[in-house]
């Protein structure tokens, strides 16, 4: 569902793009007349922050992008074989920048990149120019009757390669799913429309526009995780919680999770078993009922806030998370071991009990004995230090149970 879920806004620009497509000329004149200028402005936008933020494949997209409505726009695709070779290699393009890893744009492992780009450009111009038979025999040949194409100008060749450019997108995109290839699906349909609809100018201007949205909609996507999202767990980060506190209010919970030895199981097994401990605990914690959302406040430590809850509410939602990690048994192969205990143990897999301690408090708790009960006297940090205090507690209980 979460690769689903990354493609939604993609699907809907693609969805519009098209309605604009075919509304184009029902827009007034003077609205008309300012979107010309729309492309750009996007194109400079995307290229500045693929920049800025160092995304080399949004930036090759856009550049995509651009060869494409620079050659359309001024004509530089003027005949059946230029116009196929251009139509073929920019969907064959987008897929191997796709497949090639991320190397930066201006930096010497970013070369062969580049080098693909320029030399792709450099082999339709010449080509073209020369015209030789045998390209005329790939691009422009009916491979099948001609009344089965006759809803294009394509030729049928440029056809198949687009077909298959999209089906492998599709493809890498649920093997390896981020934002920047559901991004490139959409830039590639996006080609393949303006392609295949020509030079118009409501082809110039929408599909190269909504391709532009869809980069600048990835950069922003991008930045947002990196902000909000914990690189190991993928679970939002302190500065995410440090937001929901700001908005919280009423009757909440704020839990404090801890992982039981955390730190002599990462000197036995290892730094990446650990890390794999980490992400095993936050897709539980991920889960958790009750309407928690669940945080990665740093290190081995995690909270959970429960909205419209008290703190006897939240519990059987925590102890029911400490239980599903207590009896979820942790594989460790050999390999994840310490060299030092690979000599004395057999090469076999091991199974290992990871606990966590949990402490809980909620918008009511007394911050002193001559405190009020008014949630209105506490903030959520105070209550947030009572869990962890409550945490200490759990802590001292034995570990793997839940105070308050």
């Amino acid at each position: 569902m979460r690769e689903i879920s990354k493609l939604v806004p993609i699907f809907i620009l693609t969805v519009l793009s098209f309605y604009f497509y075919f509304k184009f000329f029902e827009v007034p004149d003077a609205i008309l007349t300012g979107m010309v200028f729309l492309p750009i402005m996007l194109a400079i936008m995307v290229i500045g922050l693929s920049f800025h933020f160092n995304r080399s494949l949004i930036f090759f997209y856009a550049v995509l992008i651009m060869i494409s409505n620079v050659s359309l726009g001024i004509g530089l695709a003027d005949t059946d074989l230029s116009y196929s070779l251009l139509s073929g290699l920019l969907p064959l393009l987008l897929l191997a920048f796709s497949i090639l890893p991320e190397r930066g744009i201006a930096s010497l492992r970013a070369v062969p990149a580049h080098a693909l780009l320029v030399l792709s450009i450099v082999f339709i111009m010449i080509v073209s120019e020369i015209s030789p038979q045998w390209a005329n025999s790939i691009m422009l040949t009916q491979w099948l009757p001609a009344r089965y194409f006759d809803w294009t100008e394509q030729s049928q060749t440029v056809l198949y390669i687009s077909v298959i450019s999209f089906i492998y997108m599709l493809v890498l995109y649920f093997t390896r799913p981020s934002s920047q290839l559901a991004v490139g699906l959409g830039v590639i349909v996006m080609l393949i429309a303006q392609l295949h609809f020509g030079n118009g100018s409501d082809s110039l201007n929408v599909f190269s526009s909504m391709a532009f949205i869809m980069c600048l909609y990835a950069v922003i996507h991008d930045s947002w995780r990196m902000a909000y999202l914990d690189e190991l767990t993928e679970l939002p980060t302190r500065r995410a919680l440090k937001e929901k506190f700001e908005k919280v209010g009423g009757t909440y919970t704020v839990a404090m999770l801890d992982v039981d030895h955390f730190k002599k199981f990462n000197d036995t097994y290892g730094h990446d078993t650990g890390d794999a401990v980490l992400r095993m605990i936050a897709t539980k914690m991920r889960k958790v009922s009750g309407g928690g959302t669940a945080y990665r406040y740093g290190g081995e430590e995690f909270t959970v806030v429960f909205k419209g809850k008290n703190a006897n509410e939240a519990k059987i939602h925590l102890e029911e998370l400490r239980d599903n990690i207590a009896s979820t048994p942790f594989l460790i192969n050999r390999e994840s071991r310490r060299k030092s205990d690979r000599t004395t143990k057999p090469s076999k897999i091991k199974s290992v009990t990871v606990t966590v301690s949990i402490g809980v408090a909620d918008s009511k708790a007394k911050l002193s004995s001559t405190s009020t009960w008014s949630q209105n006297k506490i903030s959520p940090w105070d209550v947030l230090k009572k869990s962890d205090k409550a945490l200490y507690r759990a802590k001292k209980k034995g570990r793997n149970c839940v105070c308050s």
